[in-house]
């Protein structure tokens, strides 16, 4: 497979997945053992669906005939409703584990928030024809749930077809030993789950996708005329399939990828097993994929979003996945390359008091704001509290002298530039006697409490961190009383610098994270490598017809972390932005994460 997403346990779940609902009984067996010599890996299962025992057969013939092991395969199956009671969940669990004839499973999750009366019927019903509820609340299913991970039986557990106010009584629950991994949900261009994926996925709960094709083959009667309102069949889907030579099918499945959500088609027939496994190659949708609902039943496009794509936050803001930096932009030229950049479709923009150029940036937004080029509010504007502003009573100041400069009434994310903080006053790097930095003596977690007042009054949407490491983040998080928790850790990034434990750390506890210096070295210095010149990255980008510029961009794209290269120059910016027609393939990433050599070109000291 191509892509996995990463789940809040580190473990990885293939992007592309089967679903085996509905399997026609003596055929599904088959059909599993051809999708996984194509290469799936993903199966979806439930009890409900009465065909476990086949799938088990057909999983343990192909790892008997070594075409795969059983660690390489990633098993999900669902408790069914009439398992709810707590003291049934184990038992049930095991049945499945029985007929799959696996020791676990690598995924189990609850089929429904509600549950059924305990019994052999799975849908007991009562004498007025109505399904018999159970009297079990969920939250004491998960407590059963959490049982099988401590037992070995399930790597993870996880949820399906839950709301948000159902997640939210979950992530309360007083006791909670693990949150949910997963929240499998209905979810296509008919029925986008925008709201709830974004929810999921500032808790570090990743989402999949059932049902990605809609009804196929159901048709609605409206005043008894049949009207097609088959997902498959919409033209705008196929429209876009006829752009890139696709099915309807892949790029229906491609929504799903691109938004990093794991999709779990159902189908029985060969060539369809093929097609739909060719989804997660090739084929990016780029801007189309900001299709929505209104426009398919309209049977025309949206108007299209200029960001192809953006980083859902924990506030469940989306920060756009490219940006534009501006450290060391040049005086009198920045505001002309932000201008620049809006009319090209740029919407985020990371600045810093550091930086000295905060007015001529809010000089050239403002300029655009009011020529209607751009409204405010598809604008993501980050800046940055620099380290001599660290003690609490100055946080605000800084914010405050920050937005005058930047002509705005708020910022939609502010970051701490460093953890460790320097003596106030007005020179940004205070030397002593002996050219050393005076330290402040603030801890940052004091400039913390501060920053969470500018959310309460409303200067800022979200705040965040920036160059902290696993264990200020972890002393962060643990700190008594912590209000809000940083959405974003800004670190630099690049395939010199992969910092793949600490991304994986931010997003697996709800913290998205921006690349900076994408690059390598920002000026050379005698003996820095080269990273635009390396010829593992020449090679890929020739491949691609792209420049090395552009793989490195993209190099950050695949992993859900944001961007923010920097350039002044006209051409540059035009080229940055060209980075959603091409994808790296598996391989290719795994060559660019095998360039890591933990060299670092941003040095505090050297700051300048």
């Amino acid at each position: 497979m191509d892509a996995y997403v990463e789940m809040n346990t580190k473990g990885k779940m293939p992007i592309l997945g089967l679903g085996t609902w509905q399997a026609p009984p003596g055929k599904v067996e088959e059909v599993i053992k051809l999708a996984i010599d194509l290469g799936y890996r993903h199966i979806d299962c439930a009890h409900l669906y009465r065909n476990e025992n086949e799938i088990g057969n057909a999983i343990q013939q192909k790892i008997k005939e070594g075409a795969v092991k059983r660690e390489d395969l990633f098993i999900v199956s669902k408790l069914w409703c009439t398992f709810h009671e707590k003291s049934r969940v184990k038992g049930a669990c095991q049945n499945t584990l029985a007929a799959l004839k696996l020791d676990y499973l690598d995924l189990y999750i609850i089929h429904f928030p509600l549950g059924f009366q305990a019994g052999d019927d799975l849908y007991p019903i009562d004498e007025h024809g109505k399904v018999i509820p159970s009297d079990t609340d969920f939250r004491d299913t998960w407590e059963g749930m959490e049982d099988l991970v401590d037992a070995g039986l399930a790597k993870a557990v996880g949820i399906s077809n839950f709301n948000h106010d159902q997640i939210e009584r979950l992530l309360n629950k007083p006791g909670l030993r693990y949150v949910p991994a997963n929240n499998q949900i209905e979810c296509h261009p008919y029925l986008t789950q925008e709201k709830l994926i974004d929810y999921c996925l500032s808790k570090g709960i990743t989402v999949c996708a059932h049902s990605p094709f809609g009804s196929p083959g159901n048709p609605v009667s409206t005043l008894g005329k049949t009207k097609d309102t088959t997902l498959l069949n919409d033209p705008t889907v196929k429209m876009i399939a006829d752009k890139y030579n696709k099915t309807s099918a892949q790029v229906l499945l491609r929504f799903h990828i691109e938004r990093n959500v794991p999709v779990i088609p159902k189908t029985d027939k060969p060539h369809r097993l093929k097609e739909n496994l060719q989804a997660g190659r090739g084929l990016w949708l780029g801007s189309e994929r900001a299709v929505r609902a209104p426009a398919l039943i309209a049977g025309r496009p949206r108007r299209r979003s200029s960001m192809a794509t953006c980083v859902a936050l924990s506030t469940t803001a989306r920060m756009p996945i490219l940006g534009l930096g501006s450290w060391k932009a040049s005086p009198g030229k920045v505001g002309e390359a932000l201008k620049y950049a809006v009319d090209l479709g740029y919407r985020h923009f990371d600045c810093a008091r550091y930086y000295m150029n905060e007015a001529e940036i809010g000089a050239a937004l403002q300029e655009k704001l009011q020529a209607g080029d751009v409204k405010r509010e598809d604008l993501f504007v980050v800046s940055k509290l620099w380290c001599t502003f660290h003690e609490k009573s100055r946080v605000k100041k800084s914010c405050q002298d920050t937005l005058t400069d930047l002509k705005l009434s708020y910022l939609d994310l502010y970051l701490m530039h460093f953890p460790m903080g320097f003596k106030a006053g007005e020179t940004f790097k205070p030397h002593d006697e002996k050219g050393m930095i005076i330290p402040s003596n603030t801890d940052f977690l004091d400039t913390w409490e501060a920053m969470e007042e500018l959310v309460d009054c409303g200067m800022v949407k979200a705040i965040g961190i920036s160059n902290f490491n696993h264990d200020q983040i972890e002393r962060l998080l643990k700190k008594p009383g912590l209000k809000y928790k940083p959405v974003n850790n800004q670190i630099e990034c690049h395939p010199y610098l992969t910092q793949e434990k600490l991304i994986n750390y931010c997003q697996s506890n709800g913290i998205s994270v921006t690349a900076y210096r994408p690059f390598g070295a920002h000026t050379l210095k005698p003996g820095d490598p080269i990273l635009l010149e390396d010829l593992k990255v020449k090679e890929i980008a020739a491949r691609h017809n792209k420049t090395a510029a552009q793989v490195l961009i993209r190099f950050h794209i695949q992993r859900n972390v944001a961007v923010i290269p920097k350039s002044e120059k006209p051409h540059r910016l035009e080229e940055n932005f060209k980075v959603f027609d091409f994808e790296l393939t598996k391989e290719e990433m795994a060559t660019l994460l095998g360039l890591n050599k933990n060299w670092r070109d941003c040095l505090l000291l050297e700051y300048d």
